[in-house]
């Protein structure tokens, strides 16, 4: 076979000065490679010396003499066409944010394999399964468990009492001008006992793990309160929750209430939050949520925490095991740092200075 010509418009010096200047090093591999050549090295050593074959350099002069130096760089590689065109991602997604029709599709949710179908039928896209799960996460979705919500949420209330927060913060400091700050706090109840909770923990795929549940009813109620801004939380432990335990809830939030500051506590509809006989100290104003907004108060993500961290596969032998437990959880809670600032921060409930 003839040997291949090279273009003579650059010297090998001068390709040898360019391979010293380039970035890239596989195009500095090829300049000295086609250099050698154009000096009189064979095709064979040129290319070995370069850590390539003699057709892989033959491709390369080819692209040398066609396109000069600008030709020896790596083009894009487009790959194959995806089966879904990125356009259609956020039409398959609001599919899937829909769910099925229980009575017409049979099912009460999509599972790997439903996606599957709704991207063939509606797209054309015919994935296998691992093309989807791939394809879904790209998408940043997951499997999640969703949190329940009640039937008569209203959302429209919902978010006009975020809105409106920052206002009626503002109104409580003008209630009450000898404060320095208004603090946000946000109250509820966790019931915690023999009939525990289980979690989620590693184990061979395609197992299902045991853990030890209790069938027996003792419990306890956890009552606390958590303020965001300032880190910190008061709490007590009650075998009832009632007006009186209520009330005595309240007592330890006044007393952790920092001075010279007013507290505004957010409070859900429960019957001894609203009782007439409820004692409210003179340092706290109470703030009822909208009606089945347990999502609001941001101590509930704190008790879901707890349960399933803190609590879950333990096994009490009598309510005063319950109790103990309450405390030491409790207080490993505020002892450790950071932990009540980022699971209850809301961004909509902040610290008012007056």
């Amino acid at each position: 076979m003839p040997a291949l010509r090279i273009r003579s418009d650059l010297s090998s010096d001068e390709l040898r000065r360019l391979a010293r200047g380039e970035s890239d090093g596989r195009v500095c591999r090829r300049l000295l490679a086609i250099a050698m050549a154009l000096n009189g090295t064979s095709r064979e050593a040129a290319a070995r010396q370069a850590g390539m074959d003699r057709q892989t350099l033959r491709d390369w002069v080819v692209r040398y003499n066609a396109e000069g130096v600008e030709g020896l760089g790596d083009r894009t590689r487009t790959g194959r066409p995806p089966l879904l065109a990125d356009a259609l991602e956020a039409e398959l997604a609001a599919l899937i944010a829909a769910g099925p029709d229980s009575e017409r599709d049979g099912i009460v949710e999509y599972r790997v394999r439903h996606i599957r179908e709704l991207a063939l039928r509606h797209f054309g896209a015919d994935y296998s399964r691992t093309g989807m799960q791939d394809r879904l996460y790209r998408m940043k979705l997951s499997f999640l468990t969703p949190r329940p919500i009640h039937p008569k949420t209203d959302a429209a209330a919902q978010e006009a009492f975020k809105k409106n927060f920052a206002d009626r913060l503002a109104a409580i400091g003008k209630e009450h001008p000898e404060a320095g700050a208004v603090e946000v706090w946000f109250q509820d109840e966790a019931r915690i006992g023999q009939k525990g909770t289980l979690t989620r923990r590693w184990a061979s795929r395609g197992s299902r793990p045991r853990a030890v549940r209790d069938h027996r009813f003792k419990s306890a109620y956890l009552l606390g309160a958590v303020c965001p801004a300032r880190h910190t939380g008061a709490a007590i432990v009650m075998t009832r929750a009632n007006t009186q335990a209520m009330t005595l809830m309240l007592e330890e939030i006044s007393r952790t209430v920092a001075p010279g500051a007013h507290a505004a506590v957010v409070i859900d509809g429960a019957g001894w939050h609203t009782s007439g006989d409820l004692v409210v100290p003179s340092n706290i104003t109470l703030v009822p949520l909208p009606p089945y907004s347990p999502e609001l108060n941001a101590i509930e993500r704190l008790w879901q925490f707890m349960r399933d961290n803190l609590l879950a596969h333990r096994l009490f032998p009598d309510l005063n095991a319950i109790l103990d437990v309450c405390c030491q959880v409790w207080n490993q809670i505020l002892a450790e740092p950071g932990r009540i600032r980022s699971t209850c921060g809301y961004s909509w409930a902040l610290q008012v200075k007056t």
